[in-house]
């Protein structure tokens, strides 16, 4: 493998587009080699700001040079398993978008399919890689906030009036809020408690039209009976953050998921209140240079694939649960 990781990217929805090939433009070590689209019109208006960086007009294409080392699928839900299993059979690494399937049976075949080829295989979440969540973690396992009790997090933004033809309201691409912003929410519960929920209960506006929710409201269990409490959607105004209770004192996290711009994190502990700055990055650049580093390096990638297992358990519970009228359901 060259000095740098080929990114070769699948699809050019607008996360690709603006969000992750700046990420790679950015990174310290890796550079564009090719970006794939069904349209070809489409990847050549991806390539145009990156020099060097070819446009095709198949996936297939891409995943045949031999000058991309690592792809990046940025396809709707429905297509993460047959395309990250196309990519393990041409050898390529594969960074996935999350959620990384449709259910958690879909993700562990995944899993299951990329180890057997010896192809690195990472979930695509971006904002693990915002360095606000390692200053969480460090004063959660620095005793600031005693033992972590509650959690309750929030991913929200307005899509109404809902557009017919966003793949977000699409229940055959698997759209839908739990598994566009909810996942978010799911996942950092499971950061927060440093497992998996064994138990989950949920309420939701499930819109028939479309055959997806475009917002639910949900609770996780964990061991010794500590929760997580969220909230997830597409009809309220923009917010993504989240919050930990523990037995001597609280984490504010403002701006969790999305952030643009400086955060500050909030520590409360004996009475006393710390509010940490944190400056602006790109969590996509930073996300990029962390899959890029472990195949430089040949080392496990940084987010093990079956944490995306878990989540995917942890939804399909919640799902469960919603169908039935918020029945506690165990995952």
């Amino acid at each position: 493998m060259p000095e740098r990781v080929r990114w070769g990217i699948l699809g050019c929805a607008n996360i690709a587009k603006k969000r992750f090939m700046p990420g790679v433009a950015a990174s310290s070590n890796g550079t564009l080699a090719a970006v794939a689209s069904r349209e070809y019109s489409r990847a050549v208006e991806a390539a145009r700001p990156y020099p060097g960086t070819r446009a095709l007009g198949s996936y297939d294409e891409l995943l045949a040079a031999d000058d991309v080392d690592a792809v990046y699928i940025g396809l709707p839900n429905s297509l993460h398993a047959q395309w990250t299993k196309k990519a393990a059979d041409a050898g390529k690494a594969v960074l996935c978008e999350k959620p990384l399937a449709s259910t958690a049976d879909e993700a562990a075949e995944m899993v299951r399919y990329c180890s057997e080829r010896g192809v690195p295989l990472m979930e695509a979440f971006m904002y693990r890689f915002h360095p606000q969540h390692a200053y969480v973690r460090q004063a959660i396992d620095g005793g600031h906030v005693g033992d972590v009790r509650f959690v309750r997090a929030a991913f929200t933004f307005m899509l109404e009036p809902f557009p017919p033809a966003n793949v977000r309201l699409s229940a055959d691409l698997s759209g839908g809020a739990l598994m566009d912003v909810g996942c978010y929410c799911v996942d950092a519960a499971h950061m927060l408690f440093g497992e998996p929920a064994t138990w989950a209960s949920a309420q939701w506006d499930f819109r028939p039209e479309f055959g997806v929710e475009v917002s639910l409201a949900g609770i996780l269990g964990f061991s010794d009976g500590r929760t997580a409490v969220f909230d997830c959607g597409f009809r309220a105004s923009g917010q993504g953050l989240y919050n930990v209770a523990g037995t001597a004192g609280s984490i504010e996290c403002a701006n969790a998921f999305v952030p643009q711009t400086a955060v500050r994190v909030s520590v409360e502990s004996g009475g006393q209140r710390h509010d940490e700055q944190i400056g602006a990055v790109d969590q996509y650049a930073l996300e990029a240079e962390a899959f890029a580093g472990s195949l430089l390096a040949r080392t496990p990638v940084p987010l093990p694939p079956s944490r995306a297992v878990e989540m995917l358990r942890s939804i399909e519970a919640l799902r469960r649960s919603a169908q039935a009228g918020g029945r506690r359901e165990t995952i």
